[in-house]
């Protein structure tokens, strides 16, 4: 031991830590910056110090100098403090060495796995799933995370019943399979589990309940008193969501001054939710609004906005990188009146942000169809279809109504479907095909019965449906064969991009919607394309979506009331090939003509509702339910094809 080795050390011990870090380079300095017992005293130093990372960096150089028992010790400390202080980057290039060297240090594995997968990594990931410990339900979520991503359904839903065969009454083994079994069109499952919550208020149902995520509770429930109980999301976002209400609210703009309006998401991007909204954000009228479009979304996926009209590209403020509070204090830096979140409970919200900016006004829109519980917010923005009267007592929000419909669309955010052949797609030139194209976690036990009825009662029809999943399609097939549904009467879709997908879309005759979740993108993807959709009017946001758009569209008697009149239309539109014509006509001549695809009209409708909003909030007055008036209907095309 040197003599500067020494005398770091007593400076270290006698609690002078710049003096033992500055002696303790000193002799690594002499060494050869190789000697792993100085390499931990200056970790030890540093942490001394607080500085975490560069003494977790320091003990990863200590690693590298030190025999194995060492070097194992020294990077558990590495992982250990990157983890706690948030750096995953500098976790990727030692995890799986530091995995390696501690094996049976479950809590190791767990950091490790969690910075593979939050970059993706999920081959980097695998070889660490068996060392996660099980009864853990967080490691478990990553397990089940991982299979989900990767597709291996299969493996996972041994996994799950693996679990549930030790812990029957496991929570998260509980929802993660009844979840699953929407993926996977495991309808006994799914019954099993909608039987459970026919009795909400029972001990397990209720904790099922609260561990449920909310869009997954919007597949099964149209019961707006059950959507609104408490979700996974709830607790999470308590915690940022302040108590003082408005009172910490900053100070809308002056009359007279620009209205400026705040986009937050991590959709900017070529995602469904662009495709409806991009061109309304694009035509805000700059002479009444200052848009920003706070952006998390990821860098790979950001880069898509290059493609943007150059006004818009200049709005955006990428946020990802910042913390919830410092990413709120940056959107109350720009002095934001209305913030509008696009994201509601959807996969990667950062709803925290809502909750902690001071913006005058903040608003949920378009993301998620129904009230976003538990976060601080004061509008919904909707319509009188989606959210009648009835609604009102279920949304923690106002509601904000637009008149015709509450879905962007605009006609020039989509092409019109190239010509296309049935043989093109693998379907029968003589049957009449019903197109079912919403995602397949959306097919529920009573749209199976459903659709299963329909094609009874029109024997010479057959059923295209979009099911990707190998295992889905399996069950899917033998659901309806016990329906009386023979398996050559199913054909498969296969995923296929916007422009690819719309272009086979007039190849069905009929679309049939799902219950109670509606088709949302796809609904408008349909009618644009010009392929009619029998629907029901349901009880909830997400099941009254594809009415919305109907009746924008002018095809009110596609709108069934009940189950019994979605059937009745869809076997006699089947049986009566005039009247399907007539349809069909209409949609087209309506393309141009109807509100559901003029983009100009919808984005001045929005406008007058961030207008009213604002005219409440500059006199002083709280949030309050607002229905938007409409524009005169239009005498002449908004666009020739």
């Amino acid at each position: 031991m040197t003599e500067a080795f020494s005398q770091a050390v007593r400076e270290f011990e006698a609690g002078r830590f710049r003096s033992a870090l500055a002696k303790a380079g000193e002799a690594l300095a002499t060494s050869g910056g190789q000697d792993g017992s100085l390499l931990r005293l200056i970790g030890d130093i540093r942490l001394k110090m607080g500085e975490r990372i560069e003494a977790a960096d320091a003990f990863v150089r200590a690693a590298d100098a030190s025999d194995t028992p060492t070097a194992a010790q020294c990077l558990r400390r590495a992982v250990t403090l990157y983890a706690a202080e948030g750096a995953t980057d500098r976790i990727l290039p030692v995890g799986a060495r530091a995995a390696g060297l501690n094996p049976e240090d479950r809590e190791l594995a767990f950091a490790v796995a969690s910075a593979f997968f939050s970059r993706g990594r999920l081959q980097d990931m695998e070889p660490l799933l068996d060392r996660l410990d099980r009864r853990i339900d967080r490691h478990l979520a990553f397990i089940v995370n991982h299979h989900r991503l990767t597709g291996r359904f299969e493996e996972l839903c041994r996994e799950l019943d693996e679990g549930l065969k030790a812990s029957p009454w496991n929570w998260f083994l509980n929802t993660s399979r009844f979840a699953v079994a929407r993926e996977v069109l495991d309808f006994a499952t799914m019954a099993r589990h909608e039987a459970l919550m026919k009795e909400p208020d029972a001990p397990f149902s209720a904790g099922l309940l609260a561990r449920e995520r909310a869009l997954t509770r919007l597949i099964w429930s149209e019961d707006e008193a059950l959507n609104a109980r408490p979700s996974l999301e709830t607790a999470g976002y308590a915690v940022t969501r302040p108590s003082a209400g408005h009172g910490r609210r900053r100070a809308f703009s002056s009359p007279g001054e620009k209205i400026r309006i705040g986009y937050l998401s991590n959709d900017f991007y070529c995602h469904p939710m662009m495709t409806l909204f991009l061109r309304a954000m694009a035509s805000h009228d700059s002479e009444r609004f200052d848009l920003r479009l706070f952006s998390y979304t990821e860098p790979h996926a950001a880069a898509k906005q290059e493609e943007w009209p150059e006004h818009l590209r200049r709005a955006v403020i990428p946020v990802g990188e910042l913390s919830d509070a410092a990413a709120a204090e940056r959107i109350d830096a720009e002095r934001i009146d209305i913030l509008v979140d696009l994201k509601g409970h959807t996969m990667g919200a950062r709803l925290g942000i809502v909750n902690l900016c001071r913006a005058p006004v903040k608003a949920t829109y378009l993301g998620y169809p129904g009230s976003v519980t538990g976060v601080d917010l004061d509008y919904a923005i909707t319509d009188p279809v989606v959210t009648p009267e009835t609604s009102k007592p279920f949304y923690g929000e106002m509601l904000c109504r637009l008149p015709e419909t509450y879905q962007a669309n605009d006609w020039r955010a989509r092409p019109l479907p190239a010509f296309m052949e049935r043989e093109d797609a693998g379907l029968p030139e003589d049957a009449f095909v019903f197109g079912a194209f919403n995602a397949p976690y959306k097919i529920t036990p009573r749209t199976l019965a459903l659709w299963a009825e329909v094609l009874r009662a029109a024997p010479d029809s057959v059923l295209w449906v979009l099911c990707p999943l190998p295992l889905a399609r399996r069950n899917l097939l033998a659901a309806l064969e016990a329906q009386g549904v023979a398996r050559p009467r199913v054909f498969f879709a296969e995923r296929k991009p916007g422009a690819a997908h719309l272009d086979r879309l007039p190849l069905a005759d009929l679309g049939l919607d799902t219950l109670p979740f509606n088709g949302g993108a796809t609904t408008a993807d349909l009618l644009w394309a010009g392929l009619p959709l029998v629907t029901v009017r349901g009880r909830s946001f997400s099941a009254r979506t594809s009415a919305s758009l109907l009746l924008a569209a002018g095809l009110p008697e596609l709108v069934a009331e009940d189950d019994r009149a979605f059937v009745d239309t869809a076997v006699t539109l089947a049986r009566d090939p005039f009247a399907l014509t007539g349809l069909r006509q209409r949609l087209d001549a309506g393309r141009f003509m109807r509100p559901l695809f003029d983009g100009e009209r919808f984005t001045r409708h929005l406008e007058r509702g961030y207008e009213m909003m604002a005219a409440r909030a500059r006199a002083g007055l709280p949030p309050d339910h607002i229905d938007v008036p409409a524009d005169p209907p239009r005498t002449a095309p908004f666009h020739g094809p």
